[in-house]
């Protein structure tokens, strides 16, 4: 597993901020399993949302526009629910929130430990007028220290031989923003 460190500041985030309220957040040892370089960026409407595809983000949610943004890989998408996708440290509380694609027909169960909230995030791909997706938003409250994510294939989808041959084509893997919790 390759490590990646970043350090992410909040009042870069925030700008507006009083000096007394910046905090940083410190987000080190990024590692995904599949050893491919995940990305540190801020959510906002234009940016990437992977590493290795063009797709850009449409709408963000106010809640979390800005917050900090790990980019994932596309084809990390036939990682087993049941095995560790990507983990990283970081230094407060924090609230973790997966960005899963709503085409998906069925979620990994460890995301079921997460609250559903009723917001969509939306991207397109390299061509900017075709929306390319519908991302649900589920939220979990982390402790200072590591955060772990599983993979994003069920293991029911794992099984349909025709899904496996495809590479998961017509599906997305999540990507991940992070807000300091208040």
């Amino acid at each position: 597993m390759e490590i990646i460190s970043f350090l992410f500041m909040l009042s870069l985030i925030n700008p507006g901020l009083p000096a007394s309220q910046k905090n940083r957040l410190e987000i080190t040892n990024l590692k995904s399993a599949s050893g491919k370089e995940y990305g540190l960026n801020t959510l906002v409407s234009g940016e990437l949302q992977y590493m290795d595809r063009t797709y850009q983000f449409n709408y963000i949610p106010e809640e979390l526009m800005g917050a900090a943004h790990i980019k994932t890989c596309g084809n990390d998408k036939l990682i087993s629910e049941n095995d560790i996708c990507v983990s990283f440290d970081v230094d407060c509380d924090l609230d973790v929130y997966v960005l899963f694609g709503d085409k998906w027909p069925e979620i990994p169960q460890w995301l079921n430990q997460f609250e559903r909230m009723r917001l969509n995030v939306t991207r397109q791909d390299s061509r900017s007028d075709n929306l390319k997706g519908y991302f649900s938003l589920y939220k979990k409250t982390f402790p200072k220290g590591t955060v772990t994510l599983y993979g994003c294939s069920p293991m029911e989808m794992l099984k349909r031989e025709w899904f496996v041959k495809s590479m998961g084509a017509n599906y997305c893997m999540y990507t991940i923003a992070i807000r300091k919790k208040k």
